[in-house]
């Protein structure tokens, strides 16, 4: 059986066409309103987080794959992490825990006089490898038993508040202003604080 050379270079020259394309830059796009729920626009299905069997598919002669998304896909931090940080460095918990979250599209919150007291401290020498765990495990071993972790899903942000029975060190807590010593006295705040999902 030939062949005709046409017929060999018309798939060539399709794909020197296509790969001598260059994307034009776009302008920004215009934040768009929310949607209401009505019988135009519904809510996708199947939703991928709901719960819901799964679906497979053949692959190959004898092979089935899931279709799903992996587990850490949908819950970046219940990946599987393996912390090595250096022994010549000297990082604060909070060092650690950003350096644990770089790759996760988490970050972590703010410093408040609550959660500084956690994240000010210098990272314990037996958590310099912590590993092979998941990402959350990894961030509560770094805080430890006083502090109770909190994630905003929305902002993607990670925060540390003090769980209920433990209490702030008083010199650790900001100093009162001159100016509001004779107005009442504040609310205590050395019971639970720092965290930002009240």
């Amino acid at each position: 059986m030939k062949f005709s050379p046409l017929v060999l270079l018309l798939p060539l020259a399709t794909l020197v066409g296509c790969t001598q394309q260059k994307l034009q830059p776009r302008a920004p796009a215009a934040p768009v309103p929310p949607v209401e729920v009505n019988r135009n626009v519904q809510p996708v299905s199947p939703d991928e987080y709901a719960r819901r069997t799964p679906e497979v598919v053949r692959y190959d002669r004898y092979l089935l794959v899931s279709t799903d998304a992996q587990t850490a896909q949908k819950d970046p931090l219940s990946q599987i992490v393996d912390i090595r940080i250096p022994g010549s460095l000297t990082p604060t918990v909070a060092d650690a825990m950003r350096y644990a979250l770089k790759q996760s599209g988490y970050t972590l919150c703010a410093t408040g006089p609550a959660n500084g007291v956690l994240y000010r401290q210098a990272l314990p020498a037996v958590q310099y490898r912590l590993g092979p765990m998941r990402l959350r495990t990894a961030l509560q071993v770094m805080a430890g038993p006083a502090w109770q972790m909190e994630e905003d899903d929305v902002q993607r942000v990670v925060c540390h508040s003090l769980r209920s029975g433990y209490t702030l060190p008083s010199s650790q807590l900001a100093p009162v202003p001159s100016s509001s010593l004779l107005a009442p006295p504040p609310a205590p705040a050395t019971t639970t604080g720092g965290g930002f999902l009240k």
